[in-house]
């Protein structure tokens, strides 16, 4: 049997839990990081961690280290956000890793990395000479021939003339969903015809 005073004096430690000063609520909230000493200790503590965590995400080991070099820079500016009772500073960190490394994954396939490799001073411009183009011209006109009207006429139109599927199906008097299933299969065709010329 319950007591009858149980549920009131319950309300009242709730009260009391909740008229705490909230500077030292604010106060534990400090992650450290924003002191020359509590960056140190935590870069000697976590950059481990923090980088294999990196390296998971990215592979790359030069990436990885940019990527833990960014989180500490986050977390740093973060200091004030990080929250004692959402779990220890390790697991906050590895979370910003984490994100920080998909950030970086993100924007490395939005802007393809630079080429390594020296260009080559007699290259031409374009980088074809007019040889290449003359052979890739001619190849291309066969494979093109040795696809169905419907989709090479198609193809031609939308793919090498750039022109809208819209224009394009209203001229051939088609919808414009049966035109992109045409130019679908026509540049599967093409690529099939491309790639038996290359083997022979």
């Amino acid at each position: 049997m319950r007591r009858p005073g149980s549920r009131r004096d319950a309300r009242v430690m709730k009260t009391q839990a909740l008229t705490k000063p909230r500077a030292l609520k604010l106060q534990a909230q400090c992650a450290g990081l924003c002191t020359e000493q509590g960056m140190a200790a935590a870069h000697a503590a976590y950059h481990a961690r923090l980088l294999a965590r990196a390296r998971r995400v990215v592979v790359d080991p030069d990436l990885a280290e940019d990527v833990v070099q960014e989180a500490f820079l986050r977390a740093w500016r973060a200091c004030a956000s990080f929250d004692p009772a959402g779990g220890p500073l390790v697991n906050w960190l590895l979370v910003i890793t984490g994100n920080t490394a998909i950030d970086m994954v993100k924007a490395r396939v939005r802007r393809p990395p630079l080429s390594s490799v020296p260009a080559d001073e007699n290259a031409p411009v374009g980088g074809l000479s007019d040889i290449d183009r003359l052979i890739l011209r001619s190849e291309l006109r066969d494979a093109l021939g040795s696809i169905g009207a419907h989709h090479r006429d198609a193809v031609i139109e939308t793919v090498l003339r750039d022109r809208p599927y819209a224009d394009v199906a209203a001229e051939l008097g088609v919808a414009p969903g049966t035109l992109r299933t045409r130019v679908h299969y026509g540049l599967r065709r093409l690529r099939c015809a491309l790639e038996t010329a290359d083997a022979a």
